[in-house]
């Protein structure tokens, strides 16, 4: 029986997303460990990623609404006077 020899993959990852992906994972009774290792043979059995970056409809609805958004003005509401003039300018 030949030895298997492995390597150590590393990468940063958002703290808050790491931790709902382990939250998700515990969840299915896996460890990332073995979540990586399901992914990159999926990757070589498949030739690409094992599934199709794109992006949700409701990321494309974000990044609408940013695209939109980005020149409308901001008002600063550093005082409670400030806050309560803003806030009854509608009435």
């Amino acid at each position: 029986m030949t030895q298997s020899t492995k390597k150590r993959i590393q990468v940063q990852v958002d703290r808050v997303l790491a931790d709902e992906g382990d939250a998700v994972l515990t969840e299915l009774g896996l460890t990332p460990t073995a979540a990586i290792t399901m992914f990159y043979k999926r990757l070589v059995a498949e030739g690409g990623l094992p599934f199709s970056p794109k992006l949700t409809q409701r990321e494309k609805d974000e990044l609408a609404i940013q695209k939109i958004t980005t020149t409308w003005p901001v008002t600063e509401l550093k005082t409670p006077e400030l806050i309560k003039k803003w806030a009854e300018k509608d009435d």
